[in-house]
């Protein structure tokens, strides 16, 4: 499909969220019983999210790792409308699910929150980098500045949905490279949506370390448990 195209789409996709939440009222996209004002997931739904903490090991490579409740299907829904569906308001909604999983040492003096870069490729067929717009919602939260440029996909990886661990961890190998607005001076807090096996956050920090950062760690929406 041609860049033009492309822009038509997203374009459409986003007139028709605004008219359906303008003209009907919101309703929850798990269940579809009327949503709280201001929330996607209804009253029950997001219970139903809240109810499984996750506990994950950090990935090599990085200190700690916050991350959101593991997945279940009310944060599945979320999770796939906003990587794939336009779904972008679904971004500051798993922020604020994930938001206790952030202790109060978590952050580091002068940290930064640098997301989880798209290729160019598949950015321009998104049309956004959903690991942006989490960013936005996280440095609102927790006041800390977002820093989109400080890396990049140098490489393009594919889907990696249906890859193990180990070809996750090959297929990314020198995917990512720090970009010109690094800083080696600074503690970077990398974000991501969904931990699944860690080796793309894994895959970053590496690179952000060989480059000089003095600490990486992570900021997930969500943990897909063993997966």
């Amino acid at each position: 499909m041609s860049s033009a195209g492309t822009r038509a789409r997203h374009l459409g996709r986003t007139i028709a969220s605004w008219l359906g939440g303008f003209l009907l009222p919101p309703a929850c996209p798990r269940c579809g019983v009327l949503s709280e004002p201001g929330r996607l997931l209804c009253g029950g739904c997001r219970c139903e999210a809240l109810s499984s903490p996750s506990r994950p090991e950090p990935p090599a490579g990085l200190e700690r790792i916050a991350c959101g409740p593991e997945l279940s299907p009310p944060l599945r829904v979320l999770v796939h409308g906003l990587k794939y569906g336009s779904l972008r308001r679904a971004a500051p909604e798993l922020v604020s699910l994930a938001a206790d999983s952030v202790e109060s040492d978590f952050l580091l003096p002068g940290s930064v929150l640098v997301p989880v870069p798209l290729h160019s490729s598949r950015l321009r067929e998104r049309g956004y980098n959903q690991s942006d717009l989490a960013g936005q919602a996280w440095s609102k939260l927790l006041g800390r500045p977002l820093a989109v440029r400080w890396l990049e996909r140098v490489r393009s990886t594919g889907t990696q949905t249906k890859l193990g661990s180990g070809d996750r961890r090959r297929n990314l190998a020198q995917a990512f490279a720090v970009g010109r607005a690094f800083r080696s001076d600074v503690p970077v807090v990398l974000v991501d949506d969904v931990l699944t096996t860690g080796a793309t956050l894994s895959a970053c920090a590496a690179a952000l370390l060989a480059a000089g950062a003095p600490s990486v760690r992570g900021l997930c929406l969500a943990w897909a448990g063993d997966a």
